[in-house]
């Protein structure tokens, strides 16, 4: 009585090639990134829950091995959710001078490109886009190994998954994929592939037509 049709997203807008050079270069300096920097890139709420203080205590690793690295993150604060923080708590971390808050934004599509690696650090997921989103882009994704992420990513082939709350080890993986190109490259291709075959939109609403219409067959 359950048929899972599957969630998906605009696989030709998150297409990092669409996306000239000079406009990404151009891109990154309006957020007063230099050219050498490797950018990690976080999206979601401002709330505990999403994994941001095992992120923020991975990313003091981060910068021990990379000074030059960026995490950017991408989400509003939510005052309503018990376990919302505003950005101040940054001051708590070494790495606080590398980490730029973004805010809401509706130009992610944009963002992803600049990303060497996308992370989501969740306790809780339904069906994670983001990830989704990051994998279309040609993004390497290191999420953790939680209900959601574990349907997206096959881990090691197309992704990376790690232990929930684990900073030391999220911080590794971050580390491996930053200073391992051939492997980052791979992942990402392997993701992108991943991405337009089960993820695509079009064939989510394909799916959902047609199971629709055998239910229909059946009245």
């Amino acid at each position: 009585r359950v048929e899972y049709l599957g969630n998906g997203i605009d696989t030709e807008k998150f297409n990092s090639q669409r996306f000239p050079k000079e406009f990404l270069y151009e891109k990154r300096g309006k957020m007063h990134i230099p050219d050498n920097a490797k950018i990690v890139g976080a999206i979601g709420r401002l709330v505990k829950e999403k994994g941001y203080l095992e992120l923020f205590s991975a990313f003091e690793k981060v910068v021990e091995v990379y000074p030059e690295a960026f995490l950017l993150v991408i989400g509003p604060e939510d005052g309503v959710k018990k376990d919302s923080f505003n950005r101040s708590i940054v001051k708590n971390y070494k790495c606080k001078d590398n980490i730029v808050f973004l805010g809401e934004r509706d130009d992610v599509d944009e963002i992803y490109p600049l990303m060497d690696v996308f992370v989501l650090a969740s306790h809780r997921e339904g069906f994670p886009r983001t990830i989704i989103e990051a994998m279309s882009e040609k993004v390497p994704v290191i999420a953790t190994n939680i209900r959601g992420c574990r349907e997206a990513i096959d881990n090691e082939k197309n992704g990376i998954l790690v232990p929930m709350e684990n900073a030391e080890e999220l911080a590794k993986q971050i580390i491996f994929i930053l200073g391992n190109k051939a492997k980052a490259n791979e992942l990402a291709e392997n993701a992108r592939q991943k991405a337009v075959s089960q993820f695509d939109e079009k064939r989510v609403f394909e799916k959902i037509k047609a199971e629709y219409q055998n239910l229909l067959n059946k009245v």
